[in-house]
């Protein structure tokens, strides 16, 4: 498959978009902070400048301090701008123009969300119910009605399904389990896939969160029943695999991007 100019740019603008996410997951939920003000140091509150706000270069030759050396950068920076660039390099590999384009927004707001859940516990609203309309606007756009249809039944079962886990869970051990942010979150994966994925993602999504619990315990963490353990980021990771893999299954998006040969 040819990379078209566009995809480059894609690429190529990736870590910079992995760098506002990261701001956007750490500023959550006050995000005004970061759309009405400069980059700043959380140290010294000196206003960064162009030559450190290099997406991983400015890190490393930063040594992970601000050059104050009053504040260490989060290290999740660095981390949330390289995978902003795997995303798009995955999308660019499952497709091209249009649907490489599609698919870098949904796995970069799935990024943002599991940035979130990790600091916060929770998932915001406005990336798990936002992406509902906006993934069968992108099946219509791919398939027609048709597909759009089919994305809004899977939305459906996405929340009825995971919501009746959480309910059972909660009716049987008298604890909240799943919260409804990632009730919401399985909801718009359906939106963006389609109904006989839910089952994979759902599965995909335990087995990760998982095989994260057995990391974190081998590198020290205390590890208890009473745990709370957040389900969002293995339940991102599932959705946009599962969405790379109907990206690529459906061929190439018609006439929505025409580039001159």
């Amino acid at each position: 498959m040819a990379i078209l100019p566009i995809d480059l740019f894609l690429l190529a603008a990736s870590p910079f978009v992995g760098s506002f996410i990261t701001m956007a997951a750490r500023a959550w939920p006050d995000w005004s902070r970061v759309l009405a003000a400069r980059s700043a140091c959380d140290g010294c509150d000196r206003v960064l400048t162009p030559g450190e706000l290099i997406p991983v270069f400015s890190y490393a030759v930063q040594r992970g301090r601000c050059r104050c050396g009053a504040q260490a950068i989060w290290p999740l920076h660095p981390a949330g701008e390289l995978l902003a660039l795997c995303i798009a390099a995955a999308c660019v590999m499952a497709a091209s123009g249009t649907g490489a384009w599609l698919a870098a927004l949904f796995g970069w707001a799935l990024l943002l969300a599991a940035l979130t859940d990790m600091r916060t516990l929770e998932l915001p609203d406005v990336v798990t119910l936002g992406l509902i309309p906006v993934g069968l606007g992108a099946a219509f756009l791919r398939e027609g009605l048709d597909a759009a249809v089919l994305a809004g039944i899977a939305a459906a079962l996405g929340f009825a399904s995971l919501g009746a886990i959480a309910w059972l869970y909660r009716r049987t051990r008298g604890r909240e389990g799943l919260g409804m942010g990632d009730v919401k979150l399985l909801a718009a994966a359906g939106a963006w896939t389609a109904p006989l994925a839910l089952p994979w993602i759902i599965a995909a999504a335990a087995a990760i969160t998982l095989l994260g619990l057995a990391v974190a315990r081998l590198a020290g963490t205390r590890v208890s029943a009473d745990m709370v353990i957040p389900f969002g980021p293995g339940l991102a990771l599932a959705a946009f695999v599962a969405h790379l893999v109907v990206t690529a299954q459906s061929g190439a998006w018609p006439g929505l991007i025409v580039w001159p040969s």
